[in-house]
């Protein structure tokens, strides 16, 4: 059987440890031969790296190897999963990132294995992932739109109102909270042959691997299994809308799309709400910082190597000038799968 090398990400999980050691639960319990399992945690100060490490000694099945890997500081969702990706086995094919509020699908990793295992050109998927009440959507693959930002496909939609979502479809990313990659793509695509990048930290990580794939020739897909349920960011609560912002306006340094030219407009509108929401801190500043670090580093990405969300030029212009503006906070821009275009011929 084919091996495969899950990296499940903890910090401070104690407030909801019943999610947590559900969830690492799931993840001995796969119905899948040869896999190990890498439990990372980013320097928790809580004592629920203790908690788990207990758990995990008593409930693990003969059958699966576990490692355990401490961080000395918290690396972030980037740091740490290149932990991981450091400790695995060499010669695993597969690595599968989880987060630790999310229960596993114990069939999830063999099917998606399944998929993957005839597409030589294909190097990452994630599977129909639902959020915690069972019932409505968190990812069926990720988007990313001509004015650079980025969601989940048919985000907190009900399955019936998800058109396709039981075909596949390409996506631009694969959601980093269960994402499968081919462990050859990485080292032949990835930054120095991992993963992420470090500096990255939060939210500019699945994302980003997913733009660098699909402009290494890679391609990326959503296929219809149920792999699983996700207590969406019970570890990151606190820190969503600054990390968000920040990778919203690093995106801006590093991937082209035909509305680049625009970014002084897009940045005024930013830096005028970082200037009323104070939660924000210096995010756009820490943003353009990043951005052009990354830029040096990679390079510019074109958007149009990988299924995007088109902007048309008056609802980028309504949107920039705030007449129209659907990412207001809390409120969600939804994305179906018929929404992305893919055209290869426009990858130059």
């Amino acid at each position: 059987m084919v091996k495969a090398s899950l990296i499940w990400l903890n910090y401070n999980s104690l407030g909801f440890m019943d999610i947590a050691l559900k969830s690492i639960e799931s993840v001995l319990s796969l119905d899948f031969d040869g896999y190990e399992v890498v439990i990372v945690d980013n320097a928790s100060s809580d004592g629920s790296f203790e908690r788990i490490r207990k758990f995990v000694e008593e409930k693990k099945p003969g059958n699966v190897r576990v490692k355990f890997v401490r961080s000395d500081v918290n690396r972030g969702y980037a740091g740490g999963m290149n932990l991981g990706w450091e400790a695995r086995d060499p010669e695993t094919k597969y690595v599968a990132f989880l987060n630790n509020d999310l229960i596993l699908e114990p069939e999830s990793l063999r099917k998606l294995i399944e998929h993957m295992e005839g597409e030589e050109e294909l190097a990452a998927v994630n599977g129909l992932i639902y959020l915690g009440d069972g019932n409505s959507v968190f990812s069926v693959g990720g988007w990313i739109y001509e004015l650079i930002a980025a969601g989940n496909i048919c985000e907190s939609l009900l399955v019936s109102e998800c058109p396709d979502i039981n075909k596949e479809h390409y996506v631009t990313y694969a959601n980093g909270a269960y994402m499968l990659v081919k462990a050859e793509a990485i080292r032949k695509a990835g930054p120095n042959g991992k993963p992420f990048i470090e500096e990255t930290f939060l939210y500019l990580d699945d994302d980003l691997l997913g733009l660098i794939l699909w402009n290494k020739g890679y391609k990326i897909k959503y296929v219809p299994i149920n792999s699983g349920v996700h207590f969406a960011n019970m570890t990151t609560r606190g820190s969503v809308t600054y990390y968000n912002m920040r990778g919203s306006t690093a995106r801006w340094y590093f991937i082209k799309t035909k509305y680049s030219n625009l970014k002084w407009l897009w940045l005024s509108r930013r830096r005028l709400r970082q200037f009323i929401d104070k939660d924000l801190g210096g995010a756009v500043k820490d943003g353009v910082r990043l951005g052009m670090k990354l830029r040096g580093t990679l390079g510019t990405l074109n958007l149009y190597c990988a299924p995007y969300v088109k902007v048309y030029w008056l609802d980028a212009i309504e949107e920039l000038t705030l007449v129209k503006y659907h990412l207001r906070r809390g409120e969600v821009y939804t994305v179906k799968p018929a929404d992305l275009t893919y055209d290869p011929s426009a990858c130059r």
